[in-house]
């Protein structure tokens, strides 16, 4: 099963010059428990590798970075060519970004573990098709609204419609 893993502005922004614009340690909790669980095999970019994560790979998770490099990356998987990647991994899987990743491989996503934050911070980096979810996505669950660092947001999964 394939998983994406995102916070999202109400447009849609998921960065703004490589980094995410908000402070919300509840939503860092989120991502960590849910990218621990269910196989803890995480990918990312290359680009979401270095900016957002400093080059260091997240602890206790398989880490895949998915770049036209062919550098190793120490404590991770370079993953240079994603449909040969995802034809032979047969485990769960995260995708945590970059927008890039994720456009590239919307269409075999599962299920999607978005976090709606109720603000606009005029983001530069936005999750794909993100006004089209509803079109090939249902809505399966969705939490109380939260509040936290004067950020008003809620976590909703969404699962692919069947065909």
């Amino acid at each position: 099963m394939i998983r994406f893993i995102v916070a999202v502005d109400r447009k849609g922004g998921i960065a703004k010059h490589g980094f995410m614009p908000w402070n919300i340690p509840a939503d860092e909790a989120y991502f960590t428990e849910k990218t621990k669980s269910l196989g803890g095999n995480v990918m990312t970019g290359g680009v979401t590798f270095r900016e957002a994560y400093n080059g260091t790979p997240l602890a206790d998770r398989e880490n895949f970075i998915l770049t036209h490099d062919s550098s190793p990356i120490p404590g991770a998987t370079v993953v240079n060519d994603i449909n040969s990647f995802l034809d032979g991994f047969k485990n769960d899987l995260w995708v945590a970004g970059g927008s890039k990743v994720f456009e590239e491989i919307l269409d075999k996503a599962d299920e999607l573990y978005l976090t709606h934050i109720d603000a606009d911070f005029a983001c530069d980096q936005f999750f794909p098709l993100f006004s089209e979810i509803n079109e090939a996505f249902e809505l399966d669950s969705k939490s109380e609204p939260e509040e936290q660092n004067g950020f008003h947001f809620y976590y909703a999964i969404y699962r692919r419609k069947a065909t």
